[in-house]
């Protein structure tokens, strides 16, 4: 079998599918799974039967685990929760991510601890995601007790297709609270490299808009820190039509460009090759946790540790079993999350440039040099937009013809605004008299980067809305 963990990622995806269309209880897949489990290890011997369990085992351990994700313990908080209940509940719980505060609203995802209904108590799990009418100082790990109204979600903000029930769903939340008063109490129970991340974070971005314009500064915090909450929505929509809007999230590009920022200057330092690279590891999980660990980011950043670990190891990673490693480690943390656009997309576009690019560029032979780099571009691009373009207009409605070269100029640009963006925070730590002149680079990048966007969605069928 060739790449066999590639293989059998593919049946254990197709197995979670399986579980998510069928409704066979847990304990007959469980029981079928050890049953395969002890035939295939058996079987060890003998290779093409040991083959065939293997990977009815995989197929059946992908339905188990979707179906052991959708097995809620009995002392889950949404056990307490109900579509109409007035009752005012007490929960006692940590912030689990980074708070969001905007336009005198704040809102945070609580872990559960404690729930309470008048003089009784219980102890109690699961995810809620909390919404709190006025600005409060909330941080990560902080403890809280709320009072407040519960529910669940059931109203659709993105079509039916894409419900918010189902995507509150498949991350774990099934209650909704809206607090009426908090106390908070001396305790922190955060993840501590997630609160190093999260301060780092807080950090880099008062840099960014102390040094820029506040609307270049929007953009350059969503680029390097996924934090899109100053970008104006009008922006946004317009990078949705030429198919650029992935630059306004952090992802696998970023994470690349991270990488190699990293290791060129840990080389400068003339550190040991082992303790640069296990340094390296490190500074790209902190910079995961400070970007709030999207799919995207997760991926590219398991795959970039492979390919580093393979360093150490001095051994050549392959990208499909990279990618196949990625795609497992995500979906044991949460089987939901294969059906997330996020995480279809992320790996689609990454499958396509690897397998269709080669082909693609194997039929066509530039023999002008100069032009050569534009033209392998276009093909990335190109790769990038077929593989991607059915989920765009399945989920989006909007098909994009522009975005094949939107992202030749686009892409090359955002590299560059990333550049300047680090070396603007870099700069404004150890030597600030250099800063302003990196931020004026970055902002005019950025101006540069919306002006040509405009002009692109612009263009004569740049775009199609689909009914």
């Amino acid at each position: 079998m060739k790449r066999p963990l590639v293989c059998l990622t593919v049946i254990f995806c197709l197995g979670i599918v399986f579980a998510k269309l069928t409704k066979i209880p847990f304990l007959l897949l469980y029981s079928f799974a050890l049953i395969f489990l002890i035939y295939a290890f058996f079987s060890a011997r003998k290779e093409l039967r040991c083959d065939i369990f293997l990977c009815c085992l995989a197929f059946l351990s992908g339905a188990v685990l979707l179906r052991n994700s959708e097995c809620l313990p009995k002392c889950h908080i949404s056990e307490y929760t109900f579509y109409k209940d007035n009752s005012l509940y007490t929960v006692k719980g940590f912030i689990a991510n980074e708070p969001v505060s905007k336009e005198n609203k704040s809102s945070f995802i609580l872990e559960a601890k404690e729930i309470g209904c008048g003089f009784l108590r219980y102890r109690c799990c699961g995810k809620l995601l909390v919404g709190l009418r006025r600005i409060v100082s909330l941080r990560y790990g902080d403890e809280f007790i709320l009072s407040g109204n519960l529910s669940r979600p059931y109203s659709s903000r993105y079509g039916a297709k894409s419900g918010y029930r189902n995507y509150l769903y498949n991350q774990g939340i099934y209650t909704l609270m809206q607090v009426k008063a908090a106390v908070k109490t001396n305790k922190n129970k955060g993840f501590i490299l997630k609160r190093l991340a999260i301060w780092l974070k807080e950090k880099m971005e008062s840099i960014i808009f102390k040094r820029v314009a506040n609307l270049s500064a929007g953009v350059l915090a969503a680029m390097i820190l996924g934090e899109r909450r100053d970008v104006p929505a009008l922006i946004n929509d317009s990078m949705i039509k030429t198919g650029t809007v992935h630059i306004l999230v952090v992802s696998g590009f970023n994470v690349g460009i991270v990488a190699f920022i990293i290791i060129l200057f840990l080389k400068l330092t003339r550190l040991p090759r082992k303790a640069r690279l296990a340094i390296a590891i490190f500074c790209l999980i902190i910079y995961c946790l400070l970007t709030g660990s999207s799919t995207p980011v997760v991926r590219a950043t398991v795959m970039s540790i492979i390919f580093i670990l393979g360093l150490l190891l001095e051994r050549e990673a392959d990208i499909y079993n990279a990618l196949s490693l990625a795609a497992i480690f995500i979906l044991l943390a949460n089987p939901r999350q294969l059906f997330d656009v996020g995480f279809q997309l992320s790996f689609v576009s990454v499958i396509s440039i690897v397998y269709l690019y080669p082909k693609i560029k194997s039929r066509f032979e530039l023999k002008i040099k100069y032009l050569r780099f534009l033209f392998d571009g276009l093909l990335v691009s190109f790769s990038a937009w077929l593989g991607t373009m059915g989920f765009i207009a399945y989920y989006f409605k909007i098909f994009s013809p522009v975005t094949i070269f939107a992202n030749i100029f686009i892409v090359p640009l955002a590299t560059l605004i990333t550049l300047a963006g680090f070396s603007l925070i870099f700069t404004d730590l150890f030597f600030p008299v250099l800063s302003p002149y990196f931020a004026l680079t970055a902002q005019t990048l950025v101006l540069a980067l919306l002006k040509l966007n405009i002009f692109l969605v612009k263009l004569p069928a740049a775009y199609f809305y689909l009914p």
